[in-house]
């Protein structure tokens, strides 16, 4: 190419045009030497306000780190989490709700998890933001609650949320009067839609206090609607049919819509065991259908042979946000392992679970299993929490009981010589001794190794299952009276007198907070309905004892979930449906 005087000649070699630099003219040189002065002024003012912003977002952070939050002295791993965001978050107890009369405020509420990426992303987005900080210092009472530590509280929060539309899922976030009376419960995915909430509520209760207690009004009412009713003995028949025919097809991609459940339940999964192994050959096929696809979806982590945080879901990008969580892996090793029996090839599954099982959760002093691992670290380092364990070491009844019974079903499938194997049968036992020295002066459990609270009935039905098969194990007439133990417990001090047992025996109060007993027939969460729960440890019980009075009262409590129950949702009773397969008159 050849220039002359600014023209462009082709070059017959070439294939494009190049053209010259003189479209520069003197014209729009002069221009720009005219602006270029003010454009860089500009720009130096924009870059010296963005970094004076990011000095005062580290200054504040830095003061925070200095000065942590109320959450620094609590035990519970998610709480000691977020002592240093910048909400002024208080435990729960009268002081926080004495703060909030005397201050005349409405009471904010968080239930999340340690395991819960959601809770984290939250946590580092919103609740360590100055915006929303500052406007819940200045308008809320803040109260953070650790949703494995503290059941009964978390159970009626995901209640109300539930009754408000909002996904079971953590974290949730909760308004009360000062009075203790809720008007809103919300599961926010996003910082906009906290400050909503936030905005909405601070307005009307300053403007509108009418209106707030028109709000608590109607939810009181609607929960008691929902929760508070008589039981109904009743038979239901077609209750296998109408589970199987309203099972959800595998997801043919990675993500989940924000609002959908979990699509692999556990509830689900231990019901078709159940009518898998009373021979259901359709339960069978969609069993192991949905095993296999569990190891192939996004939740398994390959690295350390665990399973992410069912519960939490996955994001737009197909990954796991959570974290790992005992109670999870441990129904999984249990299902998987008696999965074997009918398919050798989910026994690798099963080996890899006890394996991960053994390497991050289980602890030799106290012998026990932790709660949950650290969920994934956000991808923007500022945004990363500080002070995060990597791990929640707190032992929870519960989780650790279905441990038990995972490591029973495990030793019981592959036998004494897989080490593996003769590890968990060696192990069932000592775990077993730790549950036992969480039994409380009264005979309840105390909840966790915490020993913070107690009174619990899953708890002790979950406990005395895994006693039962402990000593199906290892036989052994201690083993089988502490299981007995616990369930005359249950049947004195947790009855309700229309039928069916409550969660808790009587109701309890934190400030003005107040939760009363419900009795559960639906499944809760991803969690069997407490009163299946106790119906299945009963008839083990009484397979175990030969005791036949276990057997009719088992008979008795299934008859009273049979008038919970609700042909139109049929896998809200997944545990029921298990029940109905297990115990056969």
């Amino acid at each position: 190419m050849m220039t002359i005087t600014g023209e462009i000649i082709p070059d017959p070699c070439a294939t494009r045009y190049t053209p010259h630099v003189s479209w520069l003219t003197p014209e729009y040189r002069a221009t720009a030497e005219r602006y270029a002065p003010r454009f860089g002024a500009l720009s130096a003012v924009c870059l010296l306000i963005v970094l004076m912003a990011w000095l005062g977002i580290g200054l504040r952070g830095l003061e925070r780190e200095q000065h942590p939050n109320a959450l620094q002295a609590c035990p519970e791993a998610y709480l000691r989490s977020g002592q240093y965001q910048l909400v002024n978050w208080l435990p729960c107890g009268e002081q926080a709700f004495e703060t909030a009369r005397q201050r005349d405020r409405l009471v904010l509420i968080e239930l999340g998890a340690y395991w819960s990426g959601r809770c984290q992303r939250l946590g580092s987005e919103a609740f360590s933001d100055s915006g929303v900080a500052d406007l819940i210092n200045r308008e809320f009472v803040a109260i953070k609650f650790d949703a494995d530590a503290m059941p009964k509280r978390a159970r009626y929060l995901r209640q109300l949320a539930q009754l408000m539309g909002a996904p079971d899922r953590y974290p949730i976030l909760a308004w009360f009067t000062p009075d203790g009376k809720p008007i809103r419960a919300v599961a926010p995915d996003t910082r906009a839609e906290l400050m909503r909430h936030l905005e909405e509520l601070s307005q009307m209760y300053r403007t509108r206090p009418a209106q707030i207690q028109q709000l608590a009004a109607q939810l009181e009412q609607a929960w008691n609607a929902r929760w508070a009713r008589p039981a109904r003995a009743a038979t239901i028949g077609g209750v296998r049919e109408a589970f199987l025919n309203a099972l959800p097809p595998l997801p043919t991609a990675p993500t989940e819509p924000t609002n959908a459940p979990p699509a692999f339940n556990l509830c689900h999964l231990e019901a078709l065991l159940a009518l898998a192994e009373q021979g259901d050959l359709t339960a069978q096929e969609q069993l192991l259908a949905r095993l296999r696809a569990l190891r192939d979806s996004p939740y398994w982590d390959a690295e350390r042979k665990t399973v992410q945080a069912l519960r939490d879901g996955i994001d737009p990008e197909g990954k796991s946000t959570g974290g790992a969580r005992l109670i999870e892996q441990a129904r999984l090793l249990s299902l998987y392992s008696r999965a074997a029996r009918l398919d050798p090839e989910l026994g690798s599954v099963a080996h890899e679970l006890a394996d991960g099982l053994r390497a991050h959760f289980y602890r030799e002093r106290p012998a026990g299993f932790i709660a949950s691992l650290a969920p994934p670290k956000l991808r923007i380092a500022i945004a990363q929490a500080k002070g995060l364990p990597q791990s929640d070491p707190t032992l929870f009844a519960d989780a650790n009981a279905y441990a038990v019974v995972a490591l029973v079903d495990y030793a019981e499938t592959f036998g004494t010589l897989d080490p593996q194997a003769a590890w968990a049968r060696q192990t069932a036992p000592r775990v077993l001794e730790t549950l036992r020295a969480l039994r409380t002066p009264r005979g309840d459990l105390f909840h966790s190794s915490a020993r913070a609270s107690s009174d619990w009935m899953p708890d002790l039905a979950l406990v005395a299952r895994a006693a039962v098969r402990v000593h199906r194990l290892q036989p052994s007439p201690r083993t089988l009276q502490f299981a007995e133990q616990l369930l005359h417990r249950i049947w004195r001090e947790y009855a309700d007198p229309t039928g069916g047992f409550y969660d808790a025996s009587q109701s309890r109060q934190w400030g003005n907070f107040k939760v009363v007993p419900v009795r559960m027939g639906t499944d809760d969460g991803d969690m069997p309905a407490d009163n299946a729960l106790l119906a299945l440890a009963m008839w083990e019980y009484a397979q175990a004892s030969g005791e036949r009075l276990w057997q009719q009262r088992a008979l008795q409590l299934l008859q009273t979930l049979g008038g919970d129950y609700d042909p139109t949702q049929p896998l809200a009773y997944a545990g029921y449906t298990q029940a109905l397969a297990r115990i056969q008159p």
